[in-house]
C-alpha cells in the first residue's frame, strides 16, 4: 500500500507537469523565465516550492534531534530574518532585470555594470556552490525513501529522482516546477501536520514530550549542541544570502510585475507555521527513537512516521518528501543550465540556448548522482556549504542597488576572493571558535571592495537602483486646489519645483 500511494502522488505531480505545457511558448524566455508572465499565485507557489526543500522535512528534524534548540533557532531564525530583506530587495532586482532583459543574476550584473568579468565571476561562483545544493536534495531523497522502507537501493533512488526532475524540466522549463509545486506543497504540509497529530495522539502532550527529551540536556538547551556564536553568526550570515540563490532570482524574473513580487513576499512567512509541528515530531523522536548518530539523525522524522502512520499515509509522506527534493533539484538544474549557456559560455545565440541548457542539465544531474553516492554527508553541512559561496553575491547586489564608484572588476575580485577564502577555511578544518566561516570570507570580500574603492575608484559612479523620484503635481490639480480657495480664480498657476512636489 505504501508503494501505491507513493506512486499516486508522483503520478498527480507528473500530470501537472504535463499540464504546464499548456499555453507555454517556444522561445528561450518562455522556457527559462516563463515568458515573464507569472501571476501572484503561481509565483508564490514557485518561490515557496524552491525555498522549502527536502531540508525542511528531513534535515530540520534531524538537526534538532542531533543538536537541539540551537539548531532550531538557527534554521528558523535565518529564514524569518531573510523575509524582510526579500520584501524590499526582490522587486528592485525584478525592475533592473526587466530593464536589461535578464534571466539570471549574472545577466543583471552584466547589464547594469557593463562588465563581462563580473558576470563570469558571479556565474562561476553560483555554479560551484549550487552543486552541494543538488547533492542535498538527492541525499535527502535517499534518506526519505530508504527510511520509509520502499526497498530502493541508493543508486535506484537517485536515478528515479533525477529522471523525474529531468522530465519536469524538459517538459516546459520553469513552468513545470511551478505547477508541480502545488502538489508538493500540499503533500509537504499534509505530511508534517499528520505526523505531529499522530504523535500527540499517543496519549501524550507537549510538556511530556519535552520532559521525555530530557529538558536541560543537549537536546533542549541552546548552547550545548553548538556554540552560541555559531548559531548567531550562521543565522545572520545566511539571512543575508537567503535570496541570493540563483534559482530564486530566476523565479522572481518570471513575474509579470514588481508589485506581484512584493505581494508574494508578504505571504511567505505563513509557511513557517509548519515548524512547530516539526518540532513536536523531532522532540518526540529523541525519546521514541533513541540512539541515532551521525547521518542517521536525518531519519528522525521518517522513523516516527513509519512507527505511527498506517501504510497508505506513509506512502503519501514518501511522495511529499520525494517531491520536495525533485522540485528543487529541477529548479537548480534549470538555473545551472541557464548560467552556463548564457553567462559562462560566450557566443551562444539565444535560439540555441534552450537546447544547450538541456544538455548542461543532463551533465549537471549526472555529476550530482556521482557526488551523492560517493560523498554522502549530513544535510545541515550541505546547506551551510552552499551558503558560504552564494552569500558572497550579496556585496555586488548591494553595490548594484546603492550605486558606487567601485570598478566592476574590483567587485568581481572581491567575490572570487570571498568564495576562495570560504573554500580554503572549510577544507583546512580550521576552528574559528564557533564563528561561521562565511563571516570572515564575506569580510575578505568587503575589504577588497573597500580598498579598491579607495585606491582605484571608478571615474563615474554606477547608477543606483534604489532612488527616490520626484513627481510634480499636475497644473490641473493645482488649479482645482486654488479654485477651492478662491472661486474667482479660473486660471491654473504654475507649480514651483521647490513648492508643490511629492516624493515617493
Amino acid at each position: 500500500m505504501i508503494v501505491v500511494t507513493f506512486v499516486l502522488v508522483l503520478l498527480v505531480a507528473l500530470g501537472l507537469g504535463i499540464y504546464s505545457r499548456r499555453g507555454a511558448g517556444k522561445t528561450t524566455a518562455d522556457f527559462l523565465v516563463g515568458g515573464r508572465k507569472f501571476g501572484g499565485i503561481l509565483l508564490f507557489i514557485l518561490v515557496v516550492g524552491e525555498v522549502y526543500s527536502i531540508g525542511t522535512v528531513i534535515g530540520f528534524p534531524g538537526g534538532v534531534y542531533a543538536e537541539g534548540a540551537g539548531f532550531a533557532i538557527w534554521f528558523m531564525g535565518y529564514i524569518l530574518l531573510g523575509y524582510p530583506i526579500g520584501y524590499f530587495l526582490l522587486p528592485l532586482l525584478w525592475k533592473v532585470g526587466r530593464k536589461h532583459n535578464a534571466m539570471t543574476l549574472p545577466d543583471i550584473f552584466r547589464g547594469h555594470f557593463n562588465s563581462r568579468a563580473l558576470e563570469l565571476a558571479a556565474a562561476l561562483v553560483s555554479v560551484v556552490f549550487l552543486i552541494p545544493w543538488a547533492q542535498l536534495q538527492l541525499t535527502g531523497l535517499t534518506v526519505a525513501l530508504n527510511g520509509l522502507g520502499l526497498g530502493f537501493t541508493p543508486l535506484v533512488t537517485v536515478l528515479v529522482g533525477v529522471s523525474i526532475a529531468l522530465i519536469f524540466v524538459m517538459l516546459s522549463g520553469i513552468r513545470a516546477p511551478a505547477y508541480v509545486s502545488y502538489v508538493k506543497d500540499f503533500a509537504l504540509i499534509f505530511a508534517i501536520v499528520v505526523v505531529a497529530v499522530f504523535v500527540l495522539g499517543q496519549n501524550t502532550s507537549i510538556p511530556k514530550i519535552m520532559a521525555d527529551a530530557n529538558v536541560g540536556s543537549a537536546h533542549t538547551t541552546i548552547a550545548a549542541g553548538r556554540p552560541m556564536i555559531h548559531t548567531v553568526s550562521t543565522m545572520l550570515f545566511q539571512a543575508v544570502g537567503f535570496f541570493m540563490f540563483p534559482f530564486v532570482i530566476q523565479a522572481i524574473l518570471s513575474s509579470k510585475s514588481a508589485k506581484t513580487v512584493r505581494k508574494t513576499q508578504i505571504g511567505m512567512p505563513i509557511y513557517m507555521l509548519m515548524y512547530p509541528f516539526l518540532m513536536i515530531t523531532a522532540y518526540f523522536a529523541i525519546s521514541a527513537v533513541p540512539g541515532l548518530k551521525g547521518p542517521d539523525t536525518n531519519l528522525a522524522f521518517i522513523e516516527v512516521a513509519r512507527r505511527l502512520l498506517p501504510d497508505w499515509l506513509v506512502g503519501v509522506v514518501a511522495g511529499g518528501a520525494a517531491l520536495c527534493a525533485i522540485v528543487v533539484l529541477a529548479a537548480s538544474s534549470l538555473v545551472i543550465g541557464t548560467l552556463v549557456s548564457r553567462n559562462v559560455l560566450t557566443g551562444v545565440k539565444e535560439e540555441k540556448q534552450k537546447s544547450l541548457v538541456r544538455v548542461i542539465i543532463a551533465i549537471y544531474l549526472a555529476v550530482s548522482i556521482v557526488l551523492t553516492l560517493v560523498f554522502p554527508n549530513l544535510m545541515g553541512a550541505l546547506i551551510n556549504t552552499s551558503y558560504y559561496g552564494i552569500t558572497q553575491l550579496a556585496v555586488a547586489v548591494v553595490l548594484l542597488i546603492a550605486g558606487s564608484r567601485v570598478r566592476p572588476s574590483n567587485i568581481a575580485a572581491g567575490l572570487l576572493a570571498g568564495a576562495a577564502t570560504a573554500v580554503g577555511i572549510y577544507l583546512s578544518g580550521a576552528d574559528l571558535g564557533g564563528l561561521n566561516i562565511g563571516v570572515p570570507s564575506l569580510a575578505v570580500n568587503v575589504a577588497i571592495v573597500v580598498i579598491g574603492r579607495l585606491v582605484w575608484p571608478a571615474k563615474q559612479a554606477s547608477e543606483a537602483v534604489w532612488v527616490r523620484k520626484k513627481h510634480r503635481l499636475t497644473a490641473q490639480f493645482s488649479a482645482v486646489a486654488l479654485d477651492a480657495a478662491d472661486p474667482k480664480s479660473s486660471q491654473p498657476v504654475p507649480v514651483s519645483d521647490n513648492v508643490l512636489t511629492h516624493e515617493v
